[in-house]
């Protein structure tokens, strides 16, 4: 029963940082139109090119709305595919956080009750490591990274997006993809780094 406990708490826990990434893009990306200019290289409004983004996004995670249609960039037939991929991949993540967010918490509460916290210091302590071996990664050739993760994940090539037939791709740069996978490393790493604090705060006593 503890081994079940402890991988609900790490499945939660990791599709936390997932959805939590999902829900900060929203105020990610209003940043990277500012500062990189893509309202100018959509030639499109500040809040019309945002407009777009929250229509891509509620595709994205709200499993009744499809097909997905943007006001401004058409959809190639490849590219709709991919966003379809990645539609479930979202919402796969959603429903497992869902499912797992209530048994990870009682279990988090049972060990603080017990003061044993403690017993997730050491595995917390190597999960720590993997944001920093995949930040260091990405700081070396974020594109292998980039890659690398496209073929984990799909199947196919349809992920690579021609501007011309899919021309969102063109306000949705790297460095704002970039910027996701940080939002997550983060995000996980925070966990790890409370995980750790009051794991030894209950070794104490």
């Amino acid at each position: 029963m503890r081994i079940l406990k402890t991988v609900l708490l790490w499945i939660a826990i990791i599709s936390g940082a997932v959805v939590g990434t999902i829900l900060l893009s929203v105020g990610l990306f209003p940043l990277f139109v500012h500062f990189d200019h893509l309202d100018q290289i959509a030639n499109l409004s500040f809040g019309r090119l945002n407009q777009n983004y929250w229509q891509l996004m509620l595709y994205l995670v709200v499993p009744w709305i499809s097909p997905l249609k943007m006001r401004d960039f058409p959809v190639s037939v490849s590219g709709a595919h991919h966003f379809a991929d990645v539609k479930n991949l979202f919402v796969l993540a959603l429903i497992v956080l869902i499912v797992t967010i209530v048994p990870a918490i009682r279990y988090w509460h049972q060990l603080r009750q017990q003061h044993r916290r403690y017993v997730l210091v050491r595995p917390f302590q190597i999960g720590a490591v993997v944001p920093v071996i995949l930040g260091a990664l990405m700081a070396i050739n974020f594109d292998e990274v980039f890659v690398t993760f496209h073929h984990i994940l799909f199947r196919n090539s349809d992920w690579l997006f021609d501007p011309v037939t899919d021309p969102v791709i063109n306000v949705l740069p790297e460095d704002f993809f970039l910027a996701c996978f940080i939002v997550a490393l983060l995000l996980f790493e925070i966990v790890m780094g409370i995980g750790i604090w009051r794991g030894k705060q209950d070794s104490r006593r």
